[in-house]
């Protein structure tokens, strides 16, 4: 869901609105007459609504369908994958609510397919090519760097338009030029500066991601500025730097704890991260005035990685059905829609602007990458 997909606060770069700007900038509504008596309900329409999303769905019910998938694409050598995945976020999909409403994935499985068999011959093409020249492999390695912001923008778009909620679907309008600039130029100078530009290559990632997002016609907009990034990264600094230091010392006394000490920082740097990023994306989006919260924790969040890599090692994977639908859950109850106004009446609006420019646009994009 718009993905990878939001406070109200103004941002470094002036992006979102604040509150009050909102507020301030409706009409004040005309004096009641007097000894009337003001409707109740009238008073909290005027007030903002958190709405926090909800996940139905349940470890038990999705192994099923994941065992199901898993024998039928090793029978049909992948072809079947397609529909798994096609499976797969429907369900997901299906069980996520909010105010009521759940998600719809519209993906074909057809088109998914059409992707994977592009991608499977440029791997057997690249596998292959080391044998007949070096030269070879050098240039299709170029040209999938060079493709590479194609894919992302078609993967965006095509997640997009096949996610849809209360009829109306979303959408992305993301450049190529631009993504290219995201994807590869900022992640190289973030490298050649030895990580000093990586904040800023994730904040570009971002904006580009969301900002050209839409639901129907509506664009979301991503306040957050690139300062808020680099407090990110300090953060996670200090926990990378003394994991290296504890790997150091305890390798010093006895060499097998080095590795699990460096791991579990890292580990734990990587939960830091995960929370801020989250709390950050979805705190600093907005959607025609309606913004988001997020509450990610970083004690539960760090307990939910926790079990999910216990159980994955410990069932030698069979416990994915499970960590997957519990990171589900944990990013449902852990994020709220706070709408502004009327949810309703916003909703009817982009379902009249859809159909008035003519709505079905998915077969637009034919091939589906799944990225």
């Amino acid at each position: 869901m718009a993905g990878q997909p939001p406070e109200t606060s103004a941002s470094a770069d002036g992006g979102a609105l604040s509150t009050q700007t909102i507020v301030a900038a409706r009409p004040r509504p005309e004096a009641a007459p007097a000894g009337a008596t003001a409707h109740p309900a009238a008073a909290r329409q005027a007030e903002p609504r958190s709405l926090p999303f909800e996940f139905h769905g349940n470890g038990s019910e999705f192994f099923r369908i994941w065992v199901v998938n898993l024998l039928l694409t090793l029978v049909t050598l992948g072809v079947y994958s397609a529909w798994a995945k096609v499976r797969t976020q429907r369900y997901f999909y299906g069980n996520t609510v909010l105010d009521g409403s759940s998600f719809d994935y519209l993906g074909d499985p057809l088109t998914i397919l059409k992707g994977r068999i592009i991608a499977f011959v440029f791997l057997v093409l690249y596998s292959g090519s080391d044998i007949v020249s070096p030269f070879l492999s050098l240039g299709l390695m170029l040209a999938f760097l060079v493709a590479l912001p194609w894919i992302m923008v078609k993967s965006l778009s095509f997640r997009n338009l096949n996610s849809a909620w209360r009829g109306v679907r979303f959408g992305f309008e993301g450049k190529v030029g631009e993504a290219a600039m995201v994807f590869l130029l900022w992640p190289l100078l973030g490298a050649l500066t030895l990580g000093l530009l990586m904040p800023m290559a994730f904040h570009r990632q971002q904006r580009f991601i969301i900002g050209n997002s839409r639901y129907g016609t509506c664009r979301f907009e991503f306040g957050a500025g690139v300062k808020a990034f680099y407090w990110m990264f300090l953060g996670a600094l200090p926990i990378f730097i003394g994991g290296g230091v504890a790997g150091v010392l305890l390798g010093s006394v006895f060499a097998p704890l080095s590795v699990p000490a460096m791991a579990l920082a890292y580990l734990a740097a990587f939960a830091w991260f995960s929370v801020k990023l989250a709390n950050l994306r979805y705190g600093h989006t907005m959607l025609a005035g309606n913004g988001f919260q997020a509450s990610y924790e970083l004690g539960s969040y760090a307990r939910l990685m926790t079990v999910n890599l216990l159980g994955m090692v410990l069932t030698l994977g069979l416990f994915y059905p499970w960590a997957k639908v519990r990171n589900a859950r944990y990013a449902a109850e852990h994020v709220a829609l706070v709408a502004e106004d009327d949810l309703d009446g916003f909703v009817a609006a982009r379902q009249k602007e859809v159909s008035a420019i003519g709505g079905e646009v998915g077969d637009l994009f034919d091939v589906g990458f799944g990225i």
